[in-house]
Protein backbone atom coordinates (compact mmCIF):
# COMPACT_ATOMS: atom_id res chain seq x y z
CA UNK A 1 0.00 0.00 0.00
CA UNK A 2 1.40 3.11 -0.81
CA UNK A 3 1.74 6.06 1.64
CA UNK A 4 0.22 9.64 1.47
CA UNK A 5 1.09 12.21 2.99
CA UNK A 6 -0.40 15.22 2.83
CA UNK A 7 1.42 18.50 2.99
CA UNK A 8 -1.86 21.03 2.11
CA UNK A 9 -1.68 22.52 5.43
CA UNK A 10 2.02 23.36 5.42
CA UNK A 11 2.17 25.63 2.75
CA UNK A 12 2.50 29.62 3.35
CA UNK A 13 -0.29 31.73 2.42
CA UNK A 14 1.22 33.24 -0.29
CA UNK A 15 0.78 37.27 -0.10
CA UNK A 16 0.90 39.61 -2.97
CA UNK A 17 3.39 41.82 -3.16
CA UNK A 18 3.31 45.59 -4.35
CA UNK A 19 5.71 48.29 -5.15
CA UNK A 20 4.84 52.12 -4.87
CA UNK A 21 5.83 54.40 -7.04
CA UNK A 22 4.87 58.06 -7.23
CA UNK A 23 2.57 57.63 -5.04
CA UNK A 24 0.49 54.81 -7.02
CA UNK A 25 0.83 50.96 -5.73
CA UNK A 26 1.46 48.16 -8.52
CA UNK A 27 1.04 44.62 -7.69
CA UNK A 28 4.49 42.75 -8.08
CA UNK A 29 4.15 39.06 -9.25
CA UNK A 30 5.74 36.72 -7.16
CA UNK A 31 6.46 33.53 -8.50
CA UNK A 32 9.01 31.20 -8.88
CA UNK A 33 9.01 31.95 -12.94
CA UNK A 34 9.23 35.98 -12.44
CA UNK A 35 11.95 35.29 -10.33
CA UNK A 36 13.68 32.92 -13.17
CA UNK A 37 13.27 35.35 -15.31
CA UNK A 38 15.47 37.94 -13.85
CA UNK A 39 18.09 35.20 -13.76
CA UNK A 40 17.99 34.59 -17.48
CA UNK A 41 18.50 38.52 -17.60
CA UNK A 42 21.51 38.08 -15.36
CA UNK A 43 22.54 35.35 -17.35
CA UNK A 44 22.34 37.39 -20.66
CA UNK A 45 22.51 40.65 -20.42
CA UNK A 46 20.44 41.34 -22.60
CA UNK A 47 18.28 44.73 -22.38
CA UNK A 48 15.40 43.00 -24.28
CA UNK A 49 14.69 40.21 -21.67
CA UNK A 50 15.19 42.81 -18.65
CA UNK A 51 12.23 44.84 -20.38
CA UNK A 52 10.43 41.60 -20.58
CA UNK A 53 11.03 40.08 -16.78
CA UNK A 54 10.00 43.66 -15.83
CA UNK A 55 6.88 43.85 -18.06
CA UNK A 56 6.15 40.33 -16.62
CA UNK A 57 6.38 41.15 -12.94
CA UNK A 58 4.52 44.15 -13.47
CA UNK A 59 1.71 43.31 -15.64
CA UNK A 60 1.29 45.15 -19.16
CA UNK A 61 -1.22 47.72 -18.04
CA UNK A 62 1.27 48.65 -15.05
CA UNK A 63 4.45 48.25 -17.15
CA UNK A 64 2.91 50.84 -19.68
CA UNK A 65 1.36 52.64 -17.18
CA UNK A 66 4.33 53.69 -15.41
CA UNK A 67 6.60 54.30 -18.76
CA UNK A 68 9.16 52.10 -18.17
CA UNK A 69 10.75 52.09 -21.76
CA UNK A 70 11.36 55.81 -20.97
CA UNK A 71 13.55 55.30 -17.98
CA UNK A 72 17.39 55.24 -18.30
CA UNK A 73 19.44 52.48 -17.00
CA UNK A 74 20.25 54.21 -13.35
CA UNK A 75 16.22 53.95 -12.71
CA UNK A 76 15.61 50.51 -14.30
CA UNK A 77 18.30 49.45 -12.01
CA UNK A 78 16.39 51.06 -8.95
CA UNK A 79 13.19 49.24 -10.34
CA UNK A 80 14.56 45.99 -10.66
CA UNK A 81 15.96 46.13 -7.52
CA UNK A 82 12.68 47.12 -6.00
CA UNK A 83 11.12 44.10 -7.95
CA UNK A 84 13.61 41.72 -6.88
CA UNK A 85 13.15 43.22 -2.60
CA UNK A 86 9.31 42.68 -2.96
CA UNK A 87 9.68 39.30 -4.81
CA UNK A 88 12.05 37.06 -2.50
CA UNK A 89 10.80 39.15 0.88
CA UNK A 90 14.14 41.04 1.29
CA UNK A 91 14.83 45.18 1.97
CA UNK A 92 15.47 47.17 -1.29
CA UNK A 93 19.05 47.50 0.43
CA UNK A 94 19.34 43.57 0.46
CA UNK A 95 17.98 43.34 -3.09
CA UNK A 96 20.28 46.60 -4.56
CA UNK A 97 23.52 44.31 -3.07
CA UNK A 98 22.56 41.20 -4.49
CA UNK A 99 21.20 42.14 -7.96
CA UNK A 100 23.43 43.65 -10.10
CA UNK A 101 22.67 44.64 -13.60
Amino acid sequence: MSNVINISDKFAVEEKGSIEIGGKVYEVEKSVGAVLRFEEVAESGSVKSLLAAIEGALGSEAYQEIGVEGYGIANIKVLVSGLMAVMQDLTFEEANKRFRL
